[in-house]
């Protein structure tokens, strides 16, 4: 039994009632995300599931985007799907076969219609909270485990696990993986036997779901490591490794996902760590303090992919020392119970961050690294909040330090989870808005050539929102440019022109390295087909197109065709211009804003 605590806030935290109402905090939270219905992603797993897109892969394994098979590849860029520059030897393939399940199964009971979707991912999520909960009260003091439950249930870098349906497989990885790591601790403290088995059985559920489940195994080993030792266990650095062996069944796992083609190659937005180590060092070199960045004091690391990195690094490196300054400031203050839960949670988190930086940065992968950076902050906030017994070193600092994780992470916190979803909802309906007002025209089907757009929400998505809704509209899709750039189309002939990004190159953007690597030049000449039409490079710098040529097969006032570029908020037509003319192509913001 816990004696009383002697600060109001405290006692408030460990009122019996406290952690229902942080349940209905985060079911309330997590409720609000039903306005965002299908967003992005969305649009192109449920064409896969209606075999609406070239080469979709079979139910069971929705998240296998590209095989890596350059026929096969090939023959999909000459029908549409994906860009003409995209590397033949390309390889995005993540292997979630429990989440591509569960999302098929939705969309045989709910069809097209959101709602049902998001109330699986809302009740998820409340599974996760409350499964985090029960981990924090095993490990922590009452109140320090309430108020890591508060920050975590409230994190706005958890909109988009709970509201984003594509990213449904955070949730199902954390859930049996939490469960898993709860069931091992009632093991190695209590001797509870079925823990032995329930342990690596969550952990192996977890990993069906998705990658993310890692971070489970990460966890396990800084607790085999770091954490405390039960009475009657040899302490001793060979007794915790050995603890710590059964992880290696996660070699089986990794052999398992290279058997089935799992991994990612060939693209500079997910690096595969089996396949290209010292390109995964570099990358988390860069990517750990962004991703530090986002978890510690709340800066988006999605914006990292539009703007310069080096403010995003800077921001993380500096949160990561002010963490470590006021930890040594509450130090002294900081009860064992506390520092013996933060010796395996946080070294666990930032294995899991490590786990996490092979994918595009953002905040929907912190939700299992929030497991033990929640308590973190918790613990800085309690201690460095309390009045000191002695005037030490600069206690003034020490509050203010305390104060400002409290205003990021409790104040903040919630208002920031539903700015975030009024952000995705914002964009999820620019996106409908673009597709639906796209200057295609009435059937027939057309062929559709973008000829400058670098938003996303108006290149990669308009056209699986369209696959869906009006499959009449359009029989192929090609993207000539996505260069954050404007543009001047020369009209060479009848049916073909010329496109050359102005004041820059082609293949710089995050969407558009994406599908091609900056390791792997497009030589002069290069020559594609697709939809019909021939795209060859004329010029390139550094390995990038900077001018291509393109010819329709057709003239370009065929009304079979449309020539669009994204102008005054939409996809306009482009007008034609007469043969040894050109046209500018003024760049704007696409729907999101930035790209």
């Amino acid at each position: 039994m816990e004696p009383a605590p002697p600060h109001r806030f405290e006692r408030w935290l460990c009122h019996p009632r406290f952690f229902g109402a942080v349940l209905l905090l985060a079911l309330a939270l997590a409720a609000f995300t039903v306005i965002v219905g299908f967003y992005s992603d969305d649009y192109l797993l449920l064409c896969s599931l209606a075999e609406l897109i070239p080469g979709s892969p079979p139910w069971y394994d929705l998240y296998n985007f590209v095989s890596g098979d350059p026929q096969k590849t090939q023959a999909i860029i000459a029908l549409t799907a994906m860009p003409w520059w995209t590397d033949p030897e390309l390889r995005l393939h993540l292997v979630r076969p429990l989440t591509s399940a569960l999302i098929t199964l939705e969309r045989a009971v709910f069809g097209h219609a959101p709602l049902g979707y998001h109330l699986v991912s809302i009740a998820l999520y409340i599974a996760v909270v409350a499964a985090a909960g029960r981990l924090f009260l095993r490990v922590l003091p009452r109140a320090t485990a309430a108020l890591a439950l508060l920050i975590f249930a409230a994190s706005a870098s958890h909109m988009q696990p709970a509201g984003w349906i594509s990213c449904q497989h955070f949730l199902i990885t954390a859930l049996p993986v939490v469960l898993g790591l709860l069931a091992h601790l009632r093991y190695r403290d209590e001797g509870w036997r079925p823990g032995r088995y329930l342990g690596p059985l969550g952990l192996g559920i977890g990993l069906l779901g998705g990658e993310a489940a890692l971070g489970g195994a990460a966890y396990w080993v800084a607790y085999q490591l770091a954490g405390p030792v039960p009475p009657g266990r040899a302490a001793g650095l060979r007794a915790r490794a050995t603890a710590a062996l059964p992880v290696l069944g996660l070699l089986v796992y990794f052999a398992a996902y290279k058997a089935v083609g799992g991994g990612a190659a060939h693209t500079g937005g997910y690096v595969d760590p089996l396949s290209s180590p010292l390109r995964f060092a570099a990358t988390a070199a860069e990517r750990l303090p962004i991703l530090l960045a986002n978890a510690l004091v709340s800066v988006p690391a999605e914006l990292s992919g539009a703007f310069p990195v080096g403010p995003f690094i800077a921001a993380g490196l500096a949160a990561t020392a002010g963490v470590a300054l006021l930890y040594r400031a509450c130090l002294p203050a900081i009860p064992e119970r506390e520092r013996a839960a933060l010796r395996w949670l946080v070294p666990g988190a930032l294995l899991t961050l490590v786990t996490t930086v092979g994918s595009f940065p953002g905040s929907r992968v912190l939700m299992l690294p929030n497991l033990g950076i929640a308590p973190l902050l918790a613990v800085l906030i309690l201690r460095g909040l309390r009045p000191a017994s002695s005037p030490g070193r600069a206690p003034w600092a020490r509050r203010a330090g305390a104060g400002f994780f409290g205003v990021v992470h409790v104040a903040l916190a919630p208002p920031m989870f539903l700015v975030a979803t009024l952000s995705n909802t914002d964009a999820a309906r620019k996106l409908e808005q673009v597709a639906r007002t796209a200057e295609i025209g009435a059937p027939p089907r057309k062929r559709v050539f973008l000829a400058a757009s670098s938003d996303p929400m108006a290149s990669i998505y308009p056209q699986a929102v369209l696959a869906l809704e009006s499959p009449e509209a359009f029989s192929c899709w090609s993207m000539l440019s996505t260069a954050k750039a404007p543009h001047r189309l020369t009209r060479t002939g009848p049916s073909s022109f010329t496109l050359a990004p102005l004041g820059r190159t082609m293949l710089l953007g995050a969407f558009e390295t994406l599908y091609r690597a900056p390791s792997a030049p497009i030589p002069l000449g290069y020559e594609v087909r697709q939809c019909g039409a021939t795209i060859r490079v004329a010029e390139v710098e550094d390995g990038r197109p900077s001018r291509i040529e393109v010819d329709l097969g057709a003239p370009l006032e065929d009304p079979g065709l449309v020539l669009l570029a994204w102008r005054d908020g939409g996809l306009r037509r482009v007008a034609l211009p007469a043969i040894g003319e050109a046209v500018e192509l003024p760049w704007s913001p696409g729907p999101i804003g930035f790209f």
